[in-house]
């Protein structure tokens, strides 16, 4: 009787374990994350981009254009651009309230919204990545008005 009770509790034992490893191999956690890459296309210059990569490929990127062109009257712009049709979508943001999204259109798909800030008003520029494996944000980028 001891060696049936002691069989099935190894038993048990076991299968728990096994479940367990199992489970852990399939973790959305265990995904790899997206890198992010800040860039400004000159020392001092008020332009800023943030690009995501995963597996070689660029997903997307958010760009910050500070009063663009020689005399625009456009003011500042905020673009977001989604390279690859993953199911994911792109949102860039300020910090200031201003967003451009890439939300609800099929990639390849860029979208701009124009914003007018005080010259020289200091934000936090974030890029967020949405999909069904959950969200990954980048760190925040400060950029000018």
């Amino acid at each position: 009787m001891r060696l049936k009770r002691a069989l099935s509790s190894l038993a048990a034992a076991t299968t728990i374990s096994v479940a367990g490893i199992v489970g852990l191999s399939a973790s959305p956690a265990a995904a790899a994350a997206a890198d992010f890459n800040y860039d400004r296309p000159a020392v001092g210059d008020l332009d800023a981009t943030i690009d995501a990569w995963k597996d070689s490929r660029m997903l997307g990127s958010v760009t910050w254009q500070a009063d663009p062109g020689s005399g625009s009257t456009k003011g500042d712009t905020l673009c977001v651009r989604d390279n690859w049709s993953d199911g994911r979508y792109i949102v860039g943001t300020t910090g200031e309230g201003h967003t451009a999204s890439t939300k609800g259109h099929s990639s390849s798909y860029n979208k701009c919204v124009t914003v007018n800030v005080p010259e020289g008003m200091p934000m936090m520029m974030r890029m967020t990545i949405h999909g069904s494996d959950g969200t990954e944000q980048s760190s925040p980028f400060e950029i000018k008005g």
